[in-house]
């Protein structure tokens, strides 16, 4: 009785211990699995990010060729694809685009219930396939996803969500048949754009980015990476696609072995374990059985032996437990290895977000327990898209481990350090006996740490750090009022130039509150034409005659009065309305100079993110022929950046404005990147030396030696110099003796609005030329009257600096 008794017991224990490392190697498998489905699932979605990251369309190749390195190596990708969202009447434009590009005959189609394609009928808009990874031959070009009902549904949960919306399908084009098809579409948002609310996502959506799944390899190829565990059959059943369907289904989208593919409820008889696959919005019902004949099958062998040795239970029993007490360790172990998967980066070993928020709120627990402060140190790479888009995304990933490397060599074991995703880090820093001062130290080495080269593919690599600090309980009292400040924090190190330290304070509330409100106001400003144009004229040294006005943009606010270029010109290139308000400073320019004398020039500044548009050409040529004004009278002036940022493109556009007799100014020049080969590769008529150089004239030789340089070059070059800011007598008479063939600045003529252009220009202020006639005589500089406008009313008070682009 006593061996049957115990062999019972021990029957019943072996059964329990089984199932539990059953259950521990499903969950663990599941983990791997759902880890590979998020991997593919944040590719797609960097996809977006080439969309709304720039301000220009997306070519076909550029997304054929970033779409094609994205997926490289990961199989169960069938294709993506970019849906944009097309209006009625830009349908034919979009399909006389496609043919273009190469793609033969291709029409905006619907999908027919019978499975045929044929052209969709009239809409108010429309998401066809309009780039694809697949061939240009293949059908799916042109199919509108907005014809068919549950790709539609899918649709408008994902832009509604502005999440990744996701849907079991069967596939359109399908060479092996009945593959089971997963469609995963991520929004993509006009840059710059609100997506708070519903309405708008709605209004600022521009398309969709959707990957065509082949679940069965992808799930597959997860396994094999990760060499899966043979000891468990698993079973991955999609979900429904409507409430009132069955609530099982006879073959699974994948088997681990496709020979005992059988419905869920065959399926799950007996031992099994059941978890969620989620891909996107849905979840997939996964099911697992023990493998027949494997090793999580409950064999009994130990009861089998305790029941036929009677004799010596006893010492049997005590054995065994041994080994039992080694079991549940083992046992533990894998359960405290299944929950640091959970909280793991698989790409860096760190831990990730879901970790640093479990231990950020320990920190605050302590905080209010003990009142030991902390920090927390958000940090984001510079530079690091530009290794990714030269080097490729594996150079990318083996940076961000180097990276990880590096920080945990600079923290201590108290501290906390996690990836959160891309290349965002951050840090819990706790315990030092002066909280502020060891985060400032803690922040310096690490931007030392990170500014050193790293080695990538027999490539050297400098990428920088931007950090963040927030302190609590100083700066928040709770989770995400903590996270939102050191958030602001980075931001204001980011555009302070990156590769340093901000520790947050108050004023970076205020500061970001404004900034909101002085871009609500400027969008309105730009729609309502709040703006005016003031012009400063430049002269001839020699002559003394003008020869032009350069065209100065100013903001008249309703109720703040009239607002400094350097408040709004920055952010309007930053939110892209630089792009209106620039056009319409050119056309207005143009509009007055029609009015002035023959040889009177205007010059306009273009900003450089204007000399991103495609159209900028048309625009230039518009404004021109609207105006009438002659192509030679208008002078365009552009910074040192078109020598560095798409040069190729720059140089051509240049080409094109001085074909039509446009001239062409390099603005700032000696204050960037400027090198005597870019000189003579662009087509530049004027050089204009930054008021900088002017303004030590009078402290020594070095501005004239290097004014002077300028101006030998500048004649070798057959262009001419212009030098900005002239305020003094001292320094008009040395620019002149030096060669410089034009001046501007305030000894000259303030920048002026102009009511008409006539009266402006018999206005320009006769007070220098008056000083000028008394101290030294009306020779020296011009031999006109006071009355022609070709003299320049002014001031001597010390010039106010603005920035250069539009602003001047």
């Amino acid at each position: 009785m006593l061996s049957l008794i115990a062999a019972y017991a021990v029957g019943r224990w072996e059964q329990r211990v089984t199932k539990v490392e059953f259950e521990g190697v499903a969950a663990t498998e599941l983990i791997v699995m759902q880890n590979g489905i998020n991997e593919y699932l944040s590719r797609l979605v960097t996809l977006r990010t080439l969309f709304e990251s720039t301000n220009e369309e997306v070519t076909r190749s550029e997304f054929e060729v970033f779409g094609g390195r994205l997926f490289v190596d990961h199989p169960g990708i069938l294709r993506v694809g970019w849906l944009p969202r097309v209006n009625r009447k830009e349908r034919a434009d979009y399909e006389a685009a496609a043919v273009n590009d190469g793609i033969a005959g291709y029409q905006i189609r619907s999908l027919a219930p019978d499975g045929g394609l044929s052209p969709a009928p009239e809409s108010k808009f429309y998401f066809p396939v309009f780039f694809s990874t697949e061939s240009k031959t293949s059908m799916v070009y042109g199919l509108d996803y907005s014809t068919e009902p549950i790709r539609w549904a899918t649709l408008e949960r994902a832009r509604d969500d502005d999440a990744v919306a996701t849907l079991p399908t069967k596939l359109v084009y399908d060479p092996k048949g009945d593959t089971p098809g997963v469609l995963v579409s991520v929004p993509v948002y006009a840059k710059g754009t609100s997506r708070t609310t519903i309405p708008d996502r709605r209004r600022n959506l521009t398309g969709f980015v959707v990957g065509i799944f082949d679940l069965e390899q992808l799930l597959q190829s997860i396994r094999t990476a990760s060499a899966a565990s043979t000891a468990i059959t698993i079973n991955a059943y999609p979900p429904e696609l409507s409430p009132g369907g069955p609530q099982y289904r006879s073959v699974p989208d994948y088997s681990s072995a496709p020979q005992t593919q059988r419905s869920m409820q065959d399926f799950a008889t007996g031992t099994h374990w059941s978890g969620a696959l989620r891909i996107g919005d849905a979840a997939w019902q996964v099911q697992a059985i023990p493998t027949a004949g494997g090793r999580l099958i409950a064999r009994y062998d130990r009861a089998l032996i305790v029941l036929t040795a009677g004799l010596i239970i006893t010492i049997f029993v005590a054995v065994y437990l041994g080994l039992a007490s080694r079991n549940s360790r083992q046992l533990a172990l894998a359960n405290r290895r299944v929950l640091e998967l959970a909280q793991t980066d698989i790409l860096t070993g760190l831990p990730n977000r879901a970790f640093f928020l479990e231990q950020l709120d320990e920190a605050y627990s302590d905080e209010r327990q003990r009142g030991e402060a902390f920090s927390i140190l958000m940090l984001d790479l510079d530079r690091f898209k530009n290794v990714n888009d030269s080097l490729g995304h594996a150079a990318g990933d083996a940076l961000l481990r180097q990276v990880a490397l590096r920080l945990k060599s600079a923290l201590r074991s108290t501290d906390v350090l996690a990836r959160l995703g891309g290349d965002e880090f951050a840090i819990i820093q706790a315990e030092c006996d002066d909280q502020r001062t060891g985060s400032i130290d803690l922040a310096t080495r690490i931007s030392k740490l990170i500014a050193e080269p790293f080695l990538l593919q027999g490539h050297q690599v400098e990428v920088g750090t931007s950090i963040g600090i927030a302190m609590a309980p100083e700066h928040g009292s709770d989770q995400e009022q903590l996270l939102k400040k050191a958030d602001l924090a980075l931001y204001r190190s980011k555009s302070a130039g990156r590769n340093c330290c901000t520790l947050y304070d108050e004023a970076m509330s205020a500061e970001l509150e404004a900034r909101n409100t002085l871009e609500s106001d400027l969008r309105d400003a730009v729609a309502r034409c709040q703006f005016e144009l003031h012009y400063q004229p430049f002269f001839d040294f020699q002559s003394g005659e003008r020869r032009g006005l350069e065209a100065l943009v100013r903001w008249r606010h309703p109720t703040r009065g009239l607002i400094p270029p350097d408040q709004f010109i920055p952010l309007a290139e930053e939110t892209g309305l630089i792009v209106p308000l620039g056009e319409w400073v050119l056309k207005r320019a143009c509009d007055d100079a029609t009015s002035w004398p023959a040889d009177i020039k205007v010059a306009v500044n273009l900003s450089p993110v204007q000399l991103k548009q495609a159209e900028l050409f048309d625009v230039i040529r518009s404004a021109l022929r609207s105006s009438g004004l002659p192509p030679e009278r208008l002078e365009i002036e552009l910074t040192e950046s078109v020598l560095l940022e798409r040069a190729v493109e720059n140089h051509a556009l240049m080409e094109r404005l001085k074909g039509i007799g446009i001239s062409l100014a390099l603005d700032d020049f000696g204050t960037g990147y400027s090198s005597l080969s870019c000189l003579t590769a662009f087509p530049f008529d004027k050089i204009k030396v930054d008021k900088s150089f002017i303004g030590n004239l009078a402290n020594g030789h070095k501005s004239s030696a290097i004014i002077s340089s300028i101006v030998a070059l500048a004649r070798g070059l057959g262009m001419s110099v212009t030098a900005e800011g002239v305020e003094t007598h001292e320094q008009f008479e040395r620019l002149r003796t030096l060669g410089v063939n034009f001046a501007q600045g305030y000894l000259l003529g303030r920048p002026m609005p102009l009511g008409a252009s006539k009266v402006s220009l018999n206005q320009i202020m006769r007070t220098w030329v008056q000083r000028c006639a008394a101290s030294r005589g009306m020779d020296d500089f011009g031999r006109g009257s006071l009355n022609d406008a070709s003299h320049v009313r002014g001031s001597f008070a010390p010039a106010r600096h603005h920035p250069r682009s539009l602003a001047g």
